[in-house]
């Protein structure tokens, strides 16, 4: 039988997990578990030379023709798929020769052409927190940044910082504010294709840049789903009360 002194403990038991879950995100700048929501690249065209390059948004660049910079038609702009999860990592494959045809199963951005080819981003372990200054700067791992494209799936991106300020397998974010739920935000990354990707980018300088706002995920399901079962035995214990 359920006694009358569960009622309390059982709302007690449920107020603690409802707020554990929505304090997990609330108690640091950037979620644990956020999402950064980006911009898609804005391209325009040279009337001078025909030449399309990208101007703004979000966007990747490589240094195809080794002249130690990536200018800006050196860009290939990239649009959201689910966005970059922090705290997990994002699995992306189907990438081919020719075109964007939509037989590929995208993860991060969509899928996008460069050379011809088509590509995608996938991180081949989780984007965690380095450090948070809670005042707008933050620093993520992006260690296993690889890139899916022309068929091959894991030409490794996670390594050989070659910008001043950055090293290696670090992404900087920056916000307008400190990093909370609905902040807007730009993150910077550089790397270098390994001698040995068999990629035709070998050792060439790859930058990554996203710019966008930080949404929050819903409270697990794990929890309401505990919520919802206390919620159950408190009834229970009302009518038993009665």
């Amino acid at each position: 039988m359920i006694k009358p002194m569960i009622k309390p403990m059982v709302m007690t038991s449920l107020s603690m997990a409802l707020v554990a879950g929505i304090n997990t995100s609330a108690s640091a700048a950037l979620a644990s578990d956020a999402v950064l929501n980006f911009n898609p690249g804005v391209t325009t065209t040279s009337s001078s030379s025909g030449t399309v390059f990208v101007k703004s948004g979000s966007y990747f660049g490589i240094d195809s023709d080794s002249n130690g910079k990536i200018s800006t038609f050196e860009r290939t702009a990239i649009r959201q798929n689910d966005g970059l999860l922090v705290g997990q990592s994002q699995f992306a494959t189907g990438s081919h020769s020719g075109v964007v045809n939509g037989s590929e199963s995208p993860g991060i951005d969509k899928a996008w052409e460069l050379f011809t080819n088509t590509g995608m981003h996938w991180t081949q372990s989780p984007v965690n927190i380095i450090n948070d200054d809670g005042a707008g700067n933050v620093e993520l791992d992006l260690s296993g940044w690889t890139i899916a494209w022309s068929g091959l799936q894991n030409i490794s991106l996670g390594s050989g910082a070659w910008q001043t300020g950055f090293i290696d397998g670090v992404a900087q974010i920056t916000c307008a504010a400190d990093c909370r739920n609905g902040d807007s935000y730009t993150l910077d990354y550089s790397a270098t294709f390994s001698n040995s990707c068999a990629c035709g980018f070998e050792n060439a300088p790859y930058t990554l840049h996203l710019e966008g706002t930080i949404s929050s995920v819903p409270i697990p399901a794990a929890v309401w789903l505990f919520g919802s079962g206390l919620l159950g035995l408190a009834g229970v214990a009302r009518r038993r009360k009665t």
